[in-house]
């Protein structure tokens, strides 16, 4: 089953939606730039590591879907992980239930049990979704890794 895990985050839809397509390297990583369309591509990095990124669906403060195209995943320790996101899709669905409440469902389909990277990814989008994009979004501060 793929990775999945929802957040309620104290903001509404739209704003989340920006933090989400404008703002990724203020929670999550040094990206090559914004999106605001479908067909649109970006790249987000850590040192050495990187992912590209093609945007399959986008629908303004409500869904965007990420699918992977290229990815270099270096972690030491972990070995075949580089290419395991190829081919995946990170989906992000906003349900807003006030004017200043909304969940995150987020999901990232084929990101299994069963890849080398999981262990390492899954808690590493538990911090990024629901720590530091929350954080970002709440209070202007996300907690990205930046280098």
């Amino acid at each position: 089953m793929s990775y999945t895990t929802s957040v309620s985050i104290e903001a509404n839809s739209k704003i989340i939606f920006n933090a989400i397509t404008q703002s990724v390297q203020e929670w999550w990583g040094n990206t090559n730039t914004a999106v605001s369309k479908l067909d649109d591509e970006f790249t987000t990095s850590f040192d050495k590591t990187f992912w590209k990124f093609k945007i399959l669906e986008f629908k303004p403060n409500s869904k965007i879907v990420w699918q992977c195209i290229a990815a270099k995943h270096i972690h030491t320790g972990f070995d075949g992980i580089e290419k395991e996101w190829i081919g995946t899709n990170v989906e992000w669905n906003l349900e807003e239930k006030s004017h200043n409440e909304t969940i995150l469902n987020f999901s990232h389909n084929g990101l299994v049990p069963e890849l080398n990277c999981y262990e390492i990814c899954y808690p590493a989008w538990e911090r990024f979704v629901t720590q530091s994009l929350k954080s970002f979004v709440e209070t202007g501060k996300g907690m990205p890794h930046l280098s």
